[in-house]
C-alpha cells in the first residue's frame, strides 16, 4: 500500500478549518509553525483513498477563494510508512512553569515540578502547539487554584481538562458538540489518569449539570463568535469571583469581542497575546 502526504501552507487564522479537514479525511494531523503568521498542516491518505483525496482537494480551493494561498501539495511516500512520517514533526513541548506536553512515542525524563500530558497529537484538534492552546495553557496555570471546578467548552483533544486535573482540580466538565472528540478527550483523560476527575460530555450550554454558579474557572479556545454566542451562559455558570479565560480569536478580533461583553458582570483582568492570537481573562462580579 503506498501512502501520500498532503500538506498546505496556510494563514494562522485558517489553521482551524483545515485541521478539521484533515483530521476528518486523513490519517494523523501535524501542524508545523511558521513564526506565527503561517503554518504548514500535514495528513496522510493511501493513494487509492481517491474520494477522501478529493474531499481535502476542494476543501483546501474553498479556502483559497477566501484568501490566496499555495495549493494542496501531494509527496508518494514510496516505501515509506505514514506513521514514522508523521512522528517526525512533533517535540516535546514545555508550556509555562510545570506543563509538558508530550507524544506516547517520545521519552521524556519528568524534573520534580513537572505536570507531563501525553497526547496523541492526531487524535482530534489541541495539541498545544497552535498558539491558543499555549496561551490558555499559561492562563490556567496562572489562574487555576487547587480544589477549582472547572468548565472546559469545546474540550477537543481534551488537553485543557487534562492540564486542569494535573494542576489540582477537583472536578473538571468537558463539553463538545463533536461526538468523537468527546470520545478523544475521554480516551486522553483515562489514559493520562485524571479520569475520575475529568467528564466529557456531547452538547453545549445550557446543561442541566452545569447549572447556576457551579464553576470557579471556564476556559474556551473556539472562536469569538462561539464565546459571545454562550457568553450569558458561561457568565451564568460561573461562581460569583469566578475566572473566564477566553481564547481562539486573534488579536484584532479584541476589540470588537469586549464590545459584545458590556452588558455582562464580566470584568476584563488580563490580556494576553502570542503571535498574532488572544487571550483575555475575566472575573465575574461577586
Amino acid at each position: 500500500m503506498r501512502w501520500l502526504e498532503l500538506s498546505v501552507r496556510v494563514p494562522s487564522e485558517f489553521v482551524e478549518p483545515i485541521s478539521y479537514l484533515f483530521n476528518r479525511y486523513g490519517r494523523g494531523f501535524s501542524i508545523e509553525d511558521e513564526g506565527g503568521t503561517h503554518a504548514v498542516l500535514r495528513t496522510y491518505v493511501t493513494s487509492n483513498a481517491k474520494q477522501r483525496l478529493a474531499h481535502i482537494d476542494v476543501g483546501v480551493k474553498l479556502v483559497g477563494a477566501l484568501i490566496p494561498i499555495e495549493p494542496l501539495q501531494i509527496l508518494e511516500l514510496d516505501g515509506i510508512d505514514w506513521q514514522d512520517r508523521w512522528k517526525e514533526h512533533f517535540t516535546i513541548l514545555r508550556v509555562g512553569h510545570r506543563l509538558v506536553v508530550k507524544p506516547p512515542w517520545l521519552e521524556y525524563t519528568a524534573e520534580p515540578r513537572d505536570l507531563v500530558i501525553e497526547l496523541d497529537p492526531g487524535m482530534a484538534f489541541g495539541t498545544g502547539h497552535h498558539p491558543t492552546t499555549r496561551l490558555c495553557l499559561e492562563e490556567l496555570e496562572h489562574c487555576l487554584t487547587p480544589d477549582d471546578s472547572v468548565l472546559d467548552l469545546g474540550v477537543g483533544s481534551g488537553i485543557l481538562s487534562i492540564a486542569s486535573a494535573r494542576l489540582g482540580a477537583n472536578t473538571v466538565m468537558g463539553l463538545d458538540l463533536d461526538p468523537m472528540a468527546v470520545k478523544i478527550a475521554r480516551r486522553s483523560c483515562k489514559f493520562n489518569g485524571v479520569g475520575d476527575a475529568v467528564k466529557a460530555y456531547a452538547g453545549t450550554l445550557p446543561q442541566p449539570c452545569a447549572g447556576p454558579d457551579s464553576f470557579d474557572l471556564a476556559v474556551v479556545n473556539i472562536s469569538a463568535k462561539a464565546v459571545l454566542g454562550n457568553i450569558n451562559e458561561l457568565e451564568t455558570c460561573l461562581k460569583p469571583g469566578g475566572v473566564l479565560i477566553a481564547s481562539g480569536f486573534l488579536q484584532e478580533q479584541v476589540r470588537e469581542f469586549l464590545l459584545g461583553l458590556v452588558d455582562t458582570g464580566l470584568t476584563l483582568q488580563a490580556s494576553r497575546q502570542l503571535d498574532d492570537w488572544a487571550a483575555l481573562v475575566f472575573k465575574k462580579g461577586e
